[in-house]
């Protein structure tokens, strides 16, 4: 009888360098593709080479030798909903494989080193089905990154940035080792326009730029905010109220002010070419409701945050609290959570410049109107 075949070391000294990099110049194609408007670092696209390193050898362990082997080990392995989405689009690539190569990632490099990987040689379909899940999740991995570094007013993604987001994504945490990554729902890409906007595409970026808004908001609470609430005996709730705020706050407007305007679009005549977002506005401010800006505010940019914020650092317990929660999340809570608690402050003045600017575009639109 024979042993059983020893795993293959992806990142051994002997297998190492035949997929190091092997990645890197597709994926940041695929990085272009996703997020035209940023660019990436060399470090964050070797770290999601390494991520799909991971996926690609858990999907070769079961020793695949169909498509339908593939799909049913990704059914098995990868939570879902993300199992359905990749296997649609591995689907979708064999499919369109019949006219031209549909993906970015090197199936024709790939495919021979996999008959390395398993110990026999599969048929290219089987090949370029497991590319095709792998270019998913990574494209997945840029798009979140993409749009949190957006967020953050930032141009290029780093591996810092690509670890963040994935702390927001309990999906994608689900898929990797949580030592590597730790959680926010799967992002869509960032709504593009060139030129002059009219009112009413002013008010569908307005909803866009909101959900994502909400999306970093559910960040601060979901992710940062319950990692301190989490211990109750190390973080008092002073502790709490001091870091951030009244956040929930926040959050509940932003919730409520994204509803009302989504309404007013719908319901909005087609035969009125504006939907009054404003009074959506004007609505909330008569009842006061805009009030939890003004405490953030104060609260975010007074120098007592900044001395509670280190000074709570400096605790050894706390960073021992924060390197358990997940690899890099001390990291993510010393230097990005700060940055994220200042989001809500510019996002009031985006209030005032949208306001501004709507004002002036309804004038301007009414004025052509026929």
């Amino acid at each position: 009888m024979q042993p059983p075949p020893q795993p293959y070391e992806f990142f051994g000294e002997e297998n190492g360098p035949k997929w190091r990099g092997l990645f890197v110049p597709a994926l940041r194609k695929v990085q272009q593709q996703v997020h035209p408007n940023l660019s990436a670092k060399e470090d964050s696209l070797y770290y999601i080479e390494e991520l799909i390193l991971q996926l690609l050898n858990k999907l070769c362990i079961a020793q695949p030798r169909t498509v339908q082997d593939v799909e049913e080990r990704v059914q098995k392995t990868f939570p879902h909903p993300i199992d359905k989405w990749a296997i649609a689009d591995a689907q979708s690539a064999i499919e369109k494989r019949k006219r031209r190569n549909p993906l970015l990632l090197p199936v024709d490099k790939i495919h021979p080193l996999l008959k390395e990987v398993l110990g026999y040689k599969v048929d290219y379909h089987v090949s370029l089905y497991i590319v095709a899940v792998l270019e998913y999740i990574s494209a997945d991995i840029l798009k979140l990154a993409g749009n949190y570094v957006f967020n953050i007013r930032h141009f290029e993604i780093s591996q810092q940035d690509i670890k963040v987001s994935m702390c927001a994504d309990k999906v994608l945490m689900d898929m990797f080792d949580q030592d590597d990554i730790g959680l926010v729902s799967l992002c869509e890409d960032e709504p593009s326009s060139s030129g002059e906007l009219n009112y009413y595409d002013l008010v569908r970026n307005e909803i866009a730029e909101e959900r994502q808004y909400l999306r970093e908001l559910n960040l601060i609470i979901k992710v940062f905010r319950e990692a301190f609430l989490s211990n109750r005996k190390l973080f008092t709730p002073n502790d709490i109220d001091v870091i951030f705020s009244n956040i929930s706050d926040i959050h509940e407007l932003t919730v409520k002010l994204l509803g009302l305007i989504e309404d007013t679009v719908e319901m909005t005549d087609e035969s009125s070419p504006h939907p009054l977002a404003g009074s959506c506005f004007e609505d909330l401010a008569e009842e006061q409701a805009f009030d939890p800006y003004e405490t953030l505010s104060q609260d975010i940019l007074s120098p007592q945050f900044h001395e509670h914020f280190n000074n709570l650092m400096a605790k050894p317990a706390v960073a021992l609290h924060f390197q358990s929660t997940a690899e890099g999340f001390k990291e993510a809570v010393r230097y990005v959570l700060p940055r994220l608690m200042l989001i809500p402050v510019y996002h009031c003045l985006h209030y005032f410049e949208l306001l501004q600017v709507s004002e002036a575009t309804l004038s301007f639109s009414a004025k052509n109107v026929p």
